[in-house]
């Protein structure tokens, strides 16, 4: 019980997780912009292909695994992150 709570406290320090929570968010940035085409002149909807592009086949399943793992562990530990916070003009 001492591991997973001195585990729980080292994982769970605000810099930490702010900064794999940026890197997570560059890492699916990153590979919707290799299926959006992002050198394709039109809109986003209309660049997205019925057919994946092969680049794809490059990209490590690991990758995609592990962004969905870490934010499963955000939102059982950090909710706050993925709230919108939007002003009221009313």
């Amino acid at each position: 019980m001492t591991v997973y709570l001195s585990l729980k406290a080292c994982l769970s320090q605000p810099t930490l997780l702010d900064a794999c929570f940026t890197f997570c968010t560059a890492t699916t940035t990153y590979l919707v912009k290799l299926v959006a085409n992002d050198d394709a002149d039109g809109a986003v909807a209309e660049a997205i292909a019925a057919v994946a592009p092969s680049v794809l086949r490059y990209i490590p399943e690991l990758l995609t695994e592990n962004v969905h793992d870490f934010m499963l562990f955000l939102r059982h530990f950090k909710d706050q992150l993925f709230e919108v916070k939007t002003s009221s003009r009313f």
